[in-house]
């Protein structure tokens, strides 16, 4: 076989990654994996083979990715989460052969916040997606496409990752491995009509521990979609009860009705296996065990309240999370313009 390419760069992390790195081995292709700190765990945990080789670095303005000298090769790159920001040195490095992954559908959802965003949308749409890299966040031009839909038993987080990586891996890998043999070009596709008939919209990073804080107040549909937002594989929605942190994993619409603001967060009946709590335009039901109390030192009770203070809510909406290489970075706008 011809080798079309002599060097692979791959930013980021994925769970397809062995056999992207498999294949350009099979190629005689270099691949290098580049990635932060933050990262490493998860790279860790695919078990590629020894001979796989990998870059740890703060930034792309570090010395050890510098010696790379991707100008200097035949070079495609390929961000998958990438940690870093490019900048158009860095893109023109690769002549401009430089995709990014992005599981959503553009120019809607552009930014971070993986899954959450869309379940708080309620938006069942599923797309795989690989696009330019700008010095513009995920404004380049499309280079691979296909739509699906998510099923209404797909509720959370994990199972929509599930179900994407599944997709993921019947098309868009061996569309990487065909542009990485030659078989396949990158080239623009001719959907920007399409998407200029779409909302345009970003939304940023969330962080579970800041932003997963449930609001008592909400509509009863939006409460749901918000604890569901913040499920498996992440920590779960918080609240307090008796003053004691609890996270809930997963909760249901059990009945639409009116209900007085005063009952909202209230728990107004116990089951064997569950809870109802009076909401904002009805009740949901909560099973024991989506439910974690932190450190097990109550018991949750009838005509106990969830409840969480108004000082949390406003620090989750005044506070946005920022993933560095090495973690996370959290700024809050209130807290600068106090005196």
């Amino acid at each position: 076989m011809k080798k079309f390419l002599d060097f692979v760069c791959i930013f980021g992390f994925s769970p397809h990654l062995p056999q992207i790195v498999d294949f350009c081995e099979s190629c005689d292709i270099t691949c290098f994996l580049v990635f932060g700190s933050r990262q490493r765990d998860a790279i860790d945990s695919l078990n590629l083979p020894k001979t796989a080789q990998k870059l740890c670095i703060q930034g792309l303005d570090d010395s050890s990715y510098q010696k790379l000298r991707i100008r200097e090769h035949n070079s495609l790159g390929f961000s998958f989460g990438s940690p870093f920001i490019f900048t158009q040195k860095d893109i023109d490095d690769f002549c401009g052969q430089l995709i990014n992954s992005h599981g959503a559908p553009l120019p809607e959802f552009k930014g971070g916040g993986g899954f959450s965003w869309r379940i708080l949308q309620r938006d069942k749409r599923g797309a795989i997606l690989m696009h330019y890299v700008t010095t513009k966040i995920d404004e380049g031009a499309c280079v691979f496409y296909k739509a699906f839909s998510f099923s209404d038993d797909e509720r959370t987080p994990g199972a929509l990752e599930k179900r994407q990586l599944k997709e993921e891996l019947n098309y868009l890998v061996p569309w990487i491995k065909q542009v990485i043999s030659g078989q396949a070009q990158l080239t623009e596709l001719a959907i920007k009509s399409l998407w200029e008939s779409q909302l345009d919209s970003y939304f940023p990073r969330l962080c579970t521990d800041l932003h997963g804080y449930i609001d008592w107040s909400l509509p009863v549909q939006d409460l749901e979609s918000f604890v569901l937002a913040f499920s498996s594989p992440y920590d779960g929605a918080s609240t307090f009860v008796k003053g004691v942190k609890v996270r809930i994993m997963d909760c249901c619409l059990h009945h639409q009705c009116s209900m007085h603001p005063f009952t909202y967060g209230l728990v107004i009946r116990e089951k064997a296996e569950s809870i109802l709590v009076a909401c904002n335009g009805g009740t949901i039901s909560i099973r024991h065990d989506n439910l974690r109390i932190e450190g097990n030192v109550c018991t949750i009770n009838v005509g106990q309240r969830f409840f969480t203070p108004l000082s949390t809510l406003e620090k989750a909406l005044s506070t946005r999370a920022f993933y560095k290489p090495d973690g996370i970075v959290l700024k809050d706008y209130a807290a600068d313009q106090l005196p």
